[in-house]
């Protein structure tokens, strides 16, 4: 595998002033609350823990404002989201590509360039979107389903399962290495009946902006198939390193060609 050419995080897109394209009824799925911060966190990570937050209400304000609504493609979503987090959360950099998948669009990782699609009354979409706030990148990632497709809801629920597990792991075992982190993570997601879609990394780091330009694509920082680091071990600034885990399970085929997506701190205080 091109481990450092092939799935690099692409940087976010310069885009000019967008329009809203269509405003309908919300989608069904409810963003759960956020976890409260610790008082003891550490500098970086109660920093992160506020732009989390900030993410997370950008996140309510998209279902509440019917962004995610039959009829809706990706890039009518995607100027929407940029104007909601521009005019009501005062943002417009963002340090990563914002990523609404939809359909059959939603089994391919962020790397990969797709045809854009619209959504469907009887159908699934995730959004992942990296907006900085301040000076501190938030990276959060929620899949929603339109409709009663009961195959669809179940992998919905398994996403976050998935994730508390991992995320309990690594706070178990602080000291595993990315190697050894992606492959709980691998073996989890088809213990849920579900494969892991992406097979480069299932988890990044996230900090001060940018973090991409201060870490590049070391894979060491990446929890990866390459990385022999222990994943507590601090960064070049001496700061514990803030983890992003990316849960992205694929259906069985037989059943239908979509995925899901869940995306939060690693870090969290339990």
């Amino acid at each position: 595998m091109a481990l450092l050419s092939s799935w690099k995080l692409p940087r976010a897109p310069t885009l000019g002033a967008p329009t809203h394209a269509c405003l309908r009824a919300p989608a069904s799925r409810i963003v759960p609350k956020a976890t409260a911060a610790v008082q003891d966190a550490p500098a970086l990570g109660e920093q992160l823990l506020n732009a989390r937050k900030v993410a997370m209400d950008l996140f309510v304000a998209i279902e509440s404002k019917g962004i995610l609504a039959p009829g809706c493609t990706e890039t009518d979503i995607d100027k929407q989201v940029f104007d909601l987090a521009a005019v009501d959360f005062g943002t417009q950099k963002h340090w990563h590509q914002r990523l609404p998948r939809v359909g059959e669009n939603t089994i391919h990782p962020i790397y990969d360039k797709v045809a854009d699609v619209a959504l469907q009354e009887d159908d699934i979409v995730y959004v992942d979107l990296g907006p900085v706030f301040g000076d501190m990148e938030a990276d959060f990632g929620r899949t929603y389903v339109l409709g009663d497709d009961a195959e669809k809801h179940k992998l919905n629920a398994a996403l976050e399962q998935v994730f508390n597990d991992c995320r309990q792991h690594y706070l178990s075992n602080p000291s595993m290495t990315g190697a050894e982190f992606f492959e709980f993570v691998r073996k989890t997601s088809s213990g849920s009946g579900y494969e892991y879609a992406n097979p480069n990394y299932c988890a990044h780091l996230v900090g001060k902006f940018s973090h991409d330009l201060e870490f590049g694509d070391d894979p060491q920082h990446y929890a990866c198939p390459e990385c022999s680091t222990p994943m507590n071990a601090p960064g070049p600034d001496g700061q514990e390193r803030m983890w992003i885990l990316e849960v992205h399970l694929l259906q069985d085929p037989g059943i239908g060609k979509y995925g899901g997506f869940y995306e939060d701190l690693l870090n969290l205080p339990t």
